[in-house]
């Protein structure tokens, strides 16, 4: 076999050095956890070294050079002309503006779901590593002093401002049954949410995001849906055509992933989701929580898991433990190593 002379050296290697490149900030997730929990359980591994660099150096000493995502392309051209014996890795890749001219640069990219890999896959050579926080334990409530009525949602604000019409209406009802909303994201930087079910808004903050997300009841992972006219065109559409007007119209970002259910499982929240996405790796097993589509079903089962503390309870320890077993980080530092290693030998 001849191997590529920009991976002839790795193939042989017992360690790869893997450098992470970019000034982080540890309030965004693909920063946090792609960059800085990624890099910091690879290092742990016996086959491999991680560091996470802020400014390039004169001299690079690594394999692998990973950037973060939306690093600079002027930059990342740069490095690349002067660096071409090294493999380049791009987090969260775009086919926007700067973003495709990036991935052209790039031998591979790192993924947070099946999702993202599948659209990315046509441009380049896409690995997964799920979005997985690193969460302390100290942070999990007891059962018995968990509130009744507090219905909790945490991430983007685009969620919320789409969210679908069928669980707005759900959570409406709820709202004049006496049941809490509260809503965690970054409100000061993108404004406030106007939808009338959120009876709190919570600016999402590095500190404290883990303890409000921990006093709730039960979390909810909706999907992004189109806005209200081209809702409503689709809605008046397949409404109108016999043989559709059963069928679900669904919709959710290329760049998907399962990381918002990922924080309630691992805090024994028990949640509930849309139909479609990776969240349904651990949420497609009936014991671990619902996924809904309708009004009802959406108001049903959240009202259900908030009065029935031993479904409460079922859900969330199911969900916890499947959740340290298919999502253990050093498990998949593991993969991604070996999958490395496999496509620098045999795909490359």
């Amino acid at each position: 076999m001849t191997l590529n002379p920009k991976t002839k050296l790795i193939f042989k290697k017992d360690k790869i050095n893997i450098a992470f490149f970019g000034k982080l900030n540890l309030s965004n997730g693909s920063d946090r956890i792609f960059c800085h929990t990624f890099s910091k359980f690879l290092d742990k591994l016996e086959d491999c070294n991680s560091e996470e660099i802020k400014n390039i150096p004169d001299k690079i000493n690594c394999d692998l050079a990973i950037f973060k995502k939306n690093f600079p392309f002027k930059i990342l051209k740069k490095f690349s002309k002067e660096n071409k014996h090294l493999l380049i890795g791009i987090i969260n890749p775009s086919d926007k503006n700067d973003g495709l001219r990036c991935i052209k640069l790039a031998d591979f990219a790192i993924v947070g779901s099946v999702e993202e890999k599948a659209y990315y896959s046509r441009y380049i050579k896409c690995f997964i590593y799920p979005l997985i926080e690193e969460v302390d334990e100290k942070y999990i409530r007891d059962f018995s002093i968990r509130p009744k009525k507090q219905i909790c949602y945490h991430g983007n604000k685009q969620h919320i401002d789409f969210i679908n019409i069928n669980l707005e209406k759900a959570l409406l009802r709820l709202n004049s049954e006496g049941y809490r909303f509260k809503a965690i994201y970054d409100f000061k930087g993108l404004g406030k949410c106007k939808k009338k079910f959120i009876t709190e808004h919570i600016q999402w903050e590095k500190d404290t995001w883990l303890n409000e997300i921990a006093d709730s009841t039960v979390g909810i992972c909706p999907t992004t849906h189109y806005p209200g006219l081209i809702r409503n065109s689709l809605a008046k559409f397949i409404s109108r055509n016999r043989t559709m007007r059963n069928d679900y119209v669904l919709q959710y970002k290329n760049t998907s992933n399962a990381s918002r259910a990922f924080i309630f499982h691992q805090l024994k929240i028990p949640v509930i989701t849309e139909i479609g996405g990776s969240m349904h790796h651990i949420l497609g097993d009936e014991k671990c929580g619902y996924i809904c589509y309708s009004e009802n079903s959406w108001y049903s089962s959240i009202k259900r898991i908030c009065m029935d503390d031993n479904l409460n309870k079922e859900f969330s320890e199911k969900a916890y433990y499947l959740m340290k077993n298919l999502y253990d980080p050093k498990k998949w530092c593991e993969r991604f190593i070996n999958e490395i290693r496999y496509w620098i030998k045999n795909d490359y």
